[in-house]
C-alpha cells in the first residue's frame, strides 16, 4: 500500500463501504435517479472491483454500518481516530502475510518447473553451471575488461520465461543500450555480468532464488526461472572513479 495508512483507511471507508452498502440493498437501475446516484454507484463499483482484485478481506456488514453511522454524523466511534493507524498497520501486515503465503504456494509449482528445465538445460552443449546454480553460455567472447560489483554497465538484453514468453527486451524495441549498476540488480544477473568482458554476448539462466524469488506479478509469476540474452556493450567508469586512479 503506497498510500498513507490513514488516507487508505479513509478511502476504504468512504468509497469501499458505499459499494458494500449498495450491494446489500440490491441497487437497480431504478435507484439511479440523479447524477449523484449514478456517480455514487460508479465510485462504489469501481472500488469494490479493485478491492476484490487485490484480495482485500473485509467484513462488508461492519463496513456498511460504519459508513452509514459516520456519514450521518455519528462521532461516537468505537475505534478512535488516534487508534486507526495502528489498526490499519496490523491489517496491512496481515494482508502482506497472506499475499506472501499465496505467492509462495504459486511459486512452488513454478520452481518445480524451473528445476526440471535447468536440469535438462545444463546437459546442453556449451552450457556451464556456477556454484550458485547460475547457468550460462557464451554466444560471443569479448575483451578482458570485466565489470566489478561497484561498476555500472551499458547493456542490451532480452528477458524471457522458460516457455519462451518475452517479458522485456531492448533488442525488440531497437533502443539504445541501457545503463545499470551491478550493485542494484538481481544476484543472477550480477554474477553473470562479471563473467563477461566488453563486447561479449551471453545466455543466462537464472534460478528463482537468484532472481525475483516468490515476488509475483502478471509479467513475472512467483518462482519463475529467468532466461536472459545479454550483450555487454561497455563497462562504464564514473568520472569520479577515474580521477582517483
Amino acid at each position: 500500500m503506497k498510500l498513507n495508512l490513514v488516507k487508505a483507511f479513509t478511502l476504504l471507508i468512504v468509497v469501499g463501504i458505499t459499494f458494500s452498502a449498495c450491494s446489500q440493498k440490491g441497487v437497480s437501475s431504478k435507484d439511479l435517479k440523479t447524477i449523484v446516484d449514478s456517480a455514487s454507484y460508479c465510485f462504489g463499483a469501481n472500488m469494490g472491483m479493485q478491492m476484490k482484485a487485490e484480495g482485500i478481506e473485509l467484513n462488508t456488514e461492519v463496513l456498511a454500518k460504519a459508513l452509514e453511522a459516520t456519514f450521518n454524523g455519528d462521532t461516537n466511534l468505537i475505534i478512535k481516530p488516534e487508534q486507526m493507524q495502528e489498526v490499519m498497520m496490523k491489517f496491512q501486515t496481515k494482508m502482506q502475510e497472506q499475499q506472501k503465503a499465496k505467492a509462495a504456494e504459486k511459486g512452488k509449482v513454478n520452481r518445480e518447473k524451473g528445476e526440471k528445465f535447468l536440469n535438462e538445460n545444463k546437459a546442453k552443449e556449451g552450457v556451464k553451471t556456477t556454484a550458485s546454480g547460475l547457468q550460462y553460455k557464451f554466444l560471443k567472447e569479448g575483451n578482458n575488461v570485466k565489470p566489478t560489483e561497484q561498476d555500472r554497465v551499458r547493456i542490451q538484453y532480452r528477458l524471457t520465461l522458460t516457455d519462451g514468453k518475452v517479458v522485456e527486451s531492448t533488442f525488440e524495441r531497437n533502443q539504445d543500450p541501457v545503463i545499470m549498476g551491478l550493485y542494484g540488480i538481481i544476484p543472477g544477473m550480477k554474477e553473470g555480468l562479471q563473467l563477461m568482458g566488453e563486447g561479449s554476448k551471453m545466455l543466462l539462466w537464472v534460478p528463482a532464488d537468484l532472481g525475483y524469488g516468490d515476488m509475483d506479478s502478471p509479467e513475472l509469476p512467483a518462482g519463475s526461472t529467468l532466461c536472459f540474452e545479454v550483450e555487454l556493450v561497455e563497462v562504464v567508469k564514473d568520472s569520479v572513479k577515474n580521477t582517483k586512479k
